[in-house]
């Protein structure tokens, strides 16, 4: 929740703090995915990791690695349990336009 904002200079201070909290929080994100990882166990020291980090820089230079990697995102974003309001349910309480026909309100001309 974002705090109270009581003024300009309160609000550009908050979103600041807000803008720094999201632009560190994905180097975090990574260094906790690697540190999570299986294959990490192979990491032998900085030099390893320095290659890896080189060997990651260019393969993103190819289109076809990225799009593997924002399908494989993706996939798993819309396998997460969705949030907010659930949808309504159809239940025949109000009209469904759709499978109404023609628009019963609207004057009929011809």
């Amino acid at each position: 929740m974002p705090p109270i904002i009581q003024g300009y200079e309160a609000s550009r201070e908050a979103a600041k703090r807000l803008l720094e909290a999201a632009e560190t929080a994905l180097p975090r994100d990574v260094a906790q995915a690697v540190a999570n990882a299986s294959w990490v166990s192979f990491l032998r020291d900085k030099y390893d990791v320095s290659a890896l980090i080189d060997t990651i820089g260019e393969l993103s230079k190819e289109a076809d690695f990225v799009a593997g990697i924002h399908a494989s995102a993706d996939k798993a974003r819309l396998q997460q349990p969705l949030r907010g309001r659930p949808p309504k349910s159809n239940n025949g309480a109000a009209p469904n336009h759709e499978s109404a026909g023609a628009n019963a309100i609207a004057p009929v001309t011809i």
